[in-house]
């Protein structure tokens, strides 16, 4: 883009309206004394020597410059400057094309974040979280073995234990050493898997997903007092200082609890537990199923005991004093009625209580209770 000098093609009169005859014109970068190129073409490809000249008939040359701001003297070869004046031109246009929009960091996925999507596809910068591995290229990693995967490789690393993301062939010193030893790493599994809420995500628990209550241990004891079992059932582990990783709830008696281990030694004392089916307070941690056998602690309180007691009411009648044999006959040969009362006495029986058992089967019970929510399936990844 180019800027047509003014003063092309014109003449400079003097005071007598004639034309001047013996101008000339330079031209400098604005601000300098540095000399501006000058062309006699728009393209900007024939130069013009400097000063410019005017001709026999006291008309400029069509004069080409590029754009941007420049000074420019013209002066008389026999009077000196006629004018230098500064800071001519026209900055170069701006493109009409709308600027990429400025998108905050922020706004972009990093490294480690999760993402569902209804398919099973695989994603240019993703892994799925298919319980497989990642490695560099020599790895022999079974989900993504390649130098790409490097931040995601250090992150779980850094971020989880390696129950939950383990290094295959055993940990190493640090992230880097072991991706560069060709080891891997399992990204963790999300198969047939809901996502859920830390129940504490920084701040107290919310008691949804565990329930806080107190616990009263005797050390070396087995035998604890929790302050409410309303919320605890068979099964829960138990999270508490003073009671051993892996505890759980064997049984309850109103607040009393059997553990399944013993309290340890110098625990003797109360103090804040946690009963869960899983930890809930572990980023990353897994529990629950989809299916449950209800144990007899799960049935209410009240179910038949098994046996009834029948009771029936006392009896009253009339028994025989004696038994006797009636002979009559009419002269002839006699016939004889055998076991003929002899006077009566009233009796009365009391019958004595029976116990009955009752036996309460159920063919083809004890089978598992689908508890499964509603869902629609896909596939969970993580960026690399």
């Amino acid at each position: 883009m180019t800027i047509f000098w003014p003063l092309s093609r014109q003449q400079v009169l003097d005071l007598n309206g004639r034309p001047r005859l013996d101008l000339r014109a330079s031209f400098f970068e604005a601000g300098t004394t540095t000399p501006r190129p000058v062309y006699a073409n728009a393209a900007l490809t024939t130069p013009l020597a400097q000063p410019v000249a005017c001709d026999a008939s006291g008309r400029f040359p069509r004069v080409y410059l590029g754009f941007g701001l420049y000074r420019e003297r013209v002066f008389s070869t026999s009077g000196g400057d006629l004018w230098n004046d500064d800071g001519l031109g026209l900055p170069a246009p701006e493109d009409e094309v709308d600027p990429e929009p400025e998108v905050p960091t922020n706004a972009y996925a990093i490294t480690g974040d999760t993402m569902w999507r209804m398919d099973g596809l695989i994603r240019s910068g993703w892994v799925r979280m298919n319980g497989g591995t990642i490695g560099n290229a020599a790895s022999g990693a079974s989900e993504r073995g390649d130098a790409d995967t490097a931040d995601l490789f250090s992150y779980l690393f850094t971020t989880f234990a390696d129950d939950l993301a383990p290094v295959i062939g055993g940990r190493g010193a640090s992230a880097a050493a072991d991706f560069a030893a060709g080891k891997r790493i399992t990204v963790p599994s999300m198969r047939g898997l809901l996502q859920g809420g830390l129940d504490s995500m920084g701040v107290g628990s919310a008691g949804r997903i565990q329930t806080i209550a107190s616990l009263t241990l005797t050390a070396g004891s087995s035998t604890a007092t929790v302050s409410s079992a309303s919320r605890i059932v068979p099964g829960m582990l138990i999270y508490a200082a003073g009671v051993n990783a892996g505890t759980t709830v064997v049984s309850l008696s109103g607040t009393t609890v059997t553990m399944s281990g013993a309290a340890a030694a110098g625990s003797t004392g109360t103090v804040t537990a946690r009963f869960a089916l899983f930890d809930a307070e572990r980023p990353g941690a897994v529990g629950g199923d989809w299916l449950r056998t209800i144990i007899n602690a799960n049935l209410p309180t009240n179910l038949p005991d098994g046996s009834a007691t029948f009771d029936p009411a006392a009896i009253s009648f009339e028994k025989y004093n004696a038994l006797t044999t009636l002979a009559f006959g009419d002269g002839g040969s006699p016939s004889s009625v055998a076991e003929i009362w002899q006077g009566s006495t009233p009796v009365t029986v009391d019958p004595a209580a029976s116990s009955l058992t009752v036996e309460i089967n159920n063919p083809g019970g004890g089978r598992p209770l689908p508890q499964l929510p509603p869902m629609r399936v896909g596939t969970f990844y993580m960026k690399l």
